[in-house]
């Protein structure tokens, strides 16, 4: 989607269809044309929600995450979709956990008289805060299906020391 058409077009675009269904009256659920007005309003949000971004940002991507704390670790899960492992780059630092990919594609198809070719490049990047401190050199990551599981073993107190107030 990147540069085909600018993100504030859509944002403009978007207000006169929200204006024009109010004006033609086509918030009642009588109207023949309502459902296909809403399909289209709803995927304009969705390309909304692609392109709202700005400058740099407009190749990034900021991916889900969910963080899960167990008794013995700390798991955090991403979408990472298309993504080889060889491009993933991640770092641990402090009580944070950095998470950098890159996807590059190349498209073309040639035929008689026609000849189309598309490059695209996303980057994900992601910084997580970690509940707990953490074992960093005992950490694993996986990535299968689009999904990037990294699993990172608590640090364990074993020692306890009883303060006594002067």
């Amino acid at each position: 989607m990147t540069g085909l058409v600018a993100a504030e077009e859509l944002k403009k675009l978007q207000k006169r269809m929200n204006r024009l269904m109010d004006d033609l009256g086509l918030t009642n659920l009588e109207s023949k044309y309502i459902d296909e007005m809403e399909r289209m309003q709803k995927r304009m949000g969705e390309l909304m929600q692609e392109v709202d971004v700005t400058g740099d940002q407009q190749s990034m991507i900021r991916p889900l995450a969910d963080v899960q704390e167990t008794d013995e670790e700390i798991i955090v899960t991403m979408d990472l979709p298309g993504i080889d492992k060889k491009d993933v780059d991640i770092v641990i630092s402090d009580n944070d956990l950095s998470v950098v990919a890159e996807r590059k594609t190349e498209t073309e198809i040639s035929e008689k008289n026609y000849h189309k070719r598309e490059r695209t490049y996303k980057k994900f990047e992601r910084t997580v805060s970690l509940p707990a401190g953490v074992k960093m050199e005992s950490a694993v990551a996986r990535l299968a299906d689009g999904v990037l599981r990294i699993a990172i073993p608590k640090e364990v107190v074993t020692t306890r020391k009883r303060i006594t107030i002067d």
